[in-house]
């Protein structure tokens, strides 16, 4: 079978050729699994940044509009306090020139 140290030298070298590209199989699938992974985690980052940003616009919309309704109610309970802190204020300056008038 080995007539020569050149025929064990094939041999050799066919057995580092076989488990060099075995080693190759093995190194490009792990690359192919890390790379599915990646694009697993980017996806889900993605998906959450989605439901983050939707969940900002839902706010800034709800904001908008209570800010229209606490301008109307501002100014409702802005008059209301008005009127009432001028009726008081009004009531006293009346009951304070009622006493002047009584005490000339």
């Amino acid at each position: 079978m080995l007539d020569s140290t050149k025929d064990l030298l094939y041999i050799v070298l066919s057995l580092a050729v076989l488990w060099f590209t075995i080693f190759l199989c093995w190194l490009l699938y792990q690359a192919a699994r890390i790379l599915r992974n990646a694009n697993n985690i980017i996806e889900s980052i993605t998906e959450k940044l989605e439901l983050i940003t939707d969940a900002m616009h839902f706010v800034k919309e709800k904001v908008d509009k209570m800010s229209g309704v606490m301008g109307i109610m501002n100014s409702a309970v802005g008059e209301l306090a008005e009127k009432f802190i001028m009726g008081k204020l009004t009531k006293k300056f009346q009951a304070k020139v009622a006493r002047k008038k009584r005490a000339k």
